[in-house]
């Protein structure tokens, strides 16, 4: 191994040894939103009485997915530690990044000096831009391992030998762990049929049909209507940035929209290009393809077909929702895959340049998302840990089934205060509570910071308070600066119990102390709302 190779494996390793340190440093054994699913799983499962009532609490719908993997982990794990740990489902859902990155580098295998050329794809992957999925217990499983599943699947099959078959569990996983892993079977049949290998085209259609008939056996229509479709130019604007959203991070132009739609484009534009270039090479070899464009053409399939799908559903929620984190994973894997296919197309004379190339744009993309996306991790963490301790006035805590981690507001005795005679009123608004503190600078990048608490004689609530990013070139490495100056926070009446409740700030600072704060208010009195519900088939 030459200087040069072994630098680039050194560098990899140092990606993904940061990622997963970054991830030890924010991750919490909380769970968020639909996590909280999985401890009636746990409860079920137990109440089963036979093999095959336990087998449908794994495999029952959620919303329209069929969740099984997540639920299948979620039991394992609490057979084997006693308690459920989100942390643990966080932890083995991020392992499928490693399998994702490990399959992609396949690309370069043949190529003199292959860790060089793959260096690009480690730092599309192992960044923070994936935040919600690296940090939530469900999102892990479900969004990352449906991926792993697909390409392994594609991969598989691409090969064109006779250990084929092991394609056919992953696919059956990949349908089992996410709704949209349901579009590897007929992408997979499509390759098979252009390879011309029609017994196993014919196994693996029988084996498609019995998938999805077993998918919709049972199968409701969700309560919850997600869908909601919007117009044609809204359609496109959705795809673009879609295909695009891994770029939200750059710091040019009509922040934070321009760069992924730009991007977005060139992506989709270099994609297509590959297929039609593709296609016209099976034409002209006399219907023969090597293994690494059946793996492109099923891989890139899959993260168009998806990205079509999630548009078609959603496009009419705003064009904001398509860069959201959990979709960056399907812009990662089209970039992912015309970094591969492009290094190997090129002549060996141009592949050095378009490497340098792919590797220095990679590598500020990825300081880009570090530095974009830490904001995201942190604020994610504060509304955890807050929410966490907030439960704790809606119902006694249960150590059965889940055991809520120690936090950091346990260090010091909170007060439940009588409410201040005659104390100033917050606000007339009955239903919110807006607070500010404009001079106010956080410096500490994890728990650290001002938070607000809300108490009475019954009841105590803490919320964090919000700073702005600063995301500029001028800003890219200077972490002392990285929240814009000044703190709010919303408190609407729906996250409270009814009731007055005086107002004070409460700070943790950079050594560990805690310690409450007047705010410019004494007391909030907040009126009962009917909260909203949302229907679940869970």
């Amino acid at each position: 191994m030459n200087k040069r190779s072994l630098a680039s494996l050194l560098v990899t390793f140092a990606l993904i040894f940061v990622y997963y340190q970054l991830w030890n440093r924010y991750a919490i054994n909380i769970p968020k939103w639909d996590d909280h699913a999985f401890k009636a799983t746990l409860l079920d499962f137990d109440k089963a009485d036979s093999f095959g009532g336990k087998v449908y609490e794994i495999y029952r719908q959620h919303n329209e997915h069929r969740v099984a993997l997540t639920r299948l982990v979620s039991v394992i794990d609490y057979k084997i530690f006693g308690h459920l740990n989100y942390e643990h489902l966080m932890f083995f859902g991020n392992l499928a990044l490693l399998v994702i990155w490990w399959l992609l580098t396949r690309f370069f295998k043949p190529l003199p000096g292959a860790v060089w050329y793959a260096l690009p794809i480690a730092t599309l992957w192992f960044s923070l831009a994936f935040w919600e999925n690296t940090f939530w217990g469900m999102a892990a499983v479900q969004n990352l391992w449906v991926v792993a599943w697909a390409v392994l699947t594609f991969w598989r099959l691409s090969r064109g030998d006779k250990y084929w078959w092991w394609a056919l569990p992953m696919a059956f996983m990949g349908v089992f762990t996410s709704g949209n892993g349901i579009l590897i079977l007929p992408l997979a049949l499509g390759v098979l049929l252009l390879q011309k290998r029609w017994k196993i085209a014919a196994i693996w259609a029988v084996f498609s049909i019995l998938s999805i008939v077993l998918y919709f056996w049972d199968y409701q229509s969700p309560p919850t209507d997600l869908s909601a479709s919007g117009s044609f130019q809204a359609f496109i604007r959705g795809f673009l940035l879609f295909c695009g959203s891994i770029f939200e991070g750059l710091p040019f132009g009509n922040f934070p929209f321009q760069m992924p739609l730009w991007f977005g484009a060139l992506s989709l534009f270099v994609s297509l290009s590959m297929l039609l270039y593709i296609l016209r090479s099976y034409w002209k070899r006399h219907f023969v393809l090597n293994e690494f464009d059946y793996f492109y053409l099923g891989g890139v399939a899959f993260a168009l077909v998806t990205a079509l799908v999630v548009n078609y559903s959603r496009t009419g929620l705003g064009s904001d929702i398509m860069l959201m984190s959990r979709y960056k994973l399907y812009s990662a894997l089209l970039v992912s895959f015309n970094i591969a296919y492009l290094t190997r197309l090129v002549s060996s004379r141009f592949r050095e340049v378009l490497t340098v190339t792919f590797v220095v744009s990679a590598g500020f993309l990825y300081a880009c998302n570090q530095h974009y996306h830490l904001y995201d991790a942190i604020q994610l963490r504060k509304y955890l840990i807050s929410t966490s301790f907030n439960w704790r006035n809606e119902a006694p805590a249960t150590n059965t089934i889940y055991q809520a981690p120690k936090l950091f507001l346990e260090k010091m005795s909170l007060p439940k205060d009588s409410i201040v005679a005659g104390g100033k009123a917050c606000s007339s608004n009955d239903s919110l509570l807006e607070l500010k503190q404009p001079n106010y600078r956080l410096y500490d990048l994890r728990d650290g910071g001002l938070y607000v608490l809300l108490s009475n004689e019954k009841h105590q609530y803490i919320f964090p308070t919000q700073q702005a990013r600063k995301h500029s070139l001028r800003n890219f490495v200077n972490y002392n600066r990285f929240f814009i100056k000044g703190s709010t926070a919303r408190i609407e009446a729906a996250e409270v119990i009814p009731g007055t409740y005086r107002v004070r700030w409460l700070h943790y600072d950079r050594k560990g102390k805690l310690y409450l704060e007047n705010a410019d208010c004494d007391v909030m009195t907040f009126k009962e709302v009917k909260k909203a519900v949302i229907k679940t088939n869970w």
